[in-house]
């Protein structure tokens, strides 16, 4: 047993003496390496407690430091959204100013007085059939007025209006359907008669089937159709079919003019018609 203490006591004299030295030399990276192996290998419980104390200590500081990051990111976040939806209006209001200011430029250069309006409805259900504008009787806007759309520089055809109401009016395209202008095929002349068909393409009837008609060929308001002015664009022929054994006449598809898909203003035209055009009950109702 004293061999047991004397060992004990000399190793605890030993450790003593080298942590007295360590403490004595200059700090240097190879002494402080040494402490902390010494420090880790003796008391790990101590070292590792000073660390864990050193973090506790600052855990409030380092808290409060995470939430107010989280606030300022969320801060941020948010104004770029803001941001972005700012730039995303003013590029749709700065394309819908020159989209505008074209059209006005077109309609200055036609030969009909008129009044723009905007489209304010579409009917999924009637997509190629009508839609509603803001324009009505206050602004001067008759039944059966002509309704102009614009595309890549030029006026056509898009419909008629149909009904009337004191702010806003409900307009007929021309792809409904129920409706029909008798179109003039350019260069000879000869006169057709173009109906909707409840889709993008429209159909031409009563073509003459003596007619040297080519794809490709441009269709017209005839003037031998009172509801419409002459010589507004309606569309191109796309496909010519041939002459079926009980008809006397061919038929064609037509591209229209304008794309009622695209359009966003259309251009209406005052035609001030006779109001035996209007039918007996709408002319009592003017």
């Amino acid at each position: 047993m004293s061999r047991e203490k004397d060992a004990a006591n000399y190793a605890v004299v030993f450790f003593a003496a080298v942590s007295i030295l360590l403490l004595l030399f200059p700090v240097s990276k190879i002494a402080h390496t040494v402490r902390i192996a010494a420090s880790y290998s003796l008391y790990p419980s101590l070292h590792y407690g000073a660390r864990y104390t050193h973090y506790v200590r600052n855990v409030p500081d380092n808290f409060l430091l995470l939430l107010e990051t989280d606030q300022e990111n969320r801060a941020l976040k948010e104004k770029v959204r803001e941001l972005e939806v700012r730039l995303q209006n003013a590029a749709a209001a700065a394309g819908e100013g020159e989209r505008l200011a074209v059209e006005m430029g077109l309609s200055r250069a036609l030969p009909w007085k008129g009044v723009w309006a905007r489209i304010i409805n579409k009917t999924p259900a009637d997509w190629y059939g009508s839609f509603f504008v803001d324009k009505g009787a206050e602004q001067g806007v008759a039944i059966n007025d002509t309704v102009l759309g614009m595309e890549q520089g030029h006026a056509g055809l898009a419909g008629r209006v149909l009904e009337v109401y004191p702010k806003f009016s409900k307009v007929l395209l021309l792809t409904n359907g129920a409706a029909s202008a008798v179109g003039s095929i350019e260069p000879e002349g000869l006169e057709a008669l173009v109906e909707g068909k409840g889709t993008w393409m429209l159909k031409m009837n009563y073509i003459p089937e003596e007619a040297s008609l080519a794809e490709g060929a441009e269709v017209v308001t005839s003037p031998g159709g009172l509801l419409f002015p002459p010589g507004i664009p309606v569309g191109k022929v796309k496909k010519v079919y041939s002459r079926e054994s009980f008809m006397n006449f061919i038929t064609a598809d037509v591209v229209p003019s304008v794309n009622v898909n695209t359009l966003k203003e259309v251009f209406v035209v005052r035609r001030n018609l006779p109001k035996e055009l209007l039918g007996a009950r709408q002319a009592e109702k003017k």
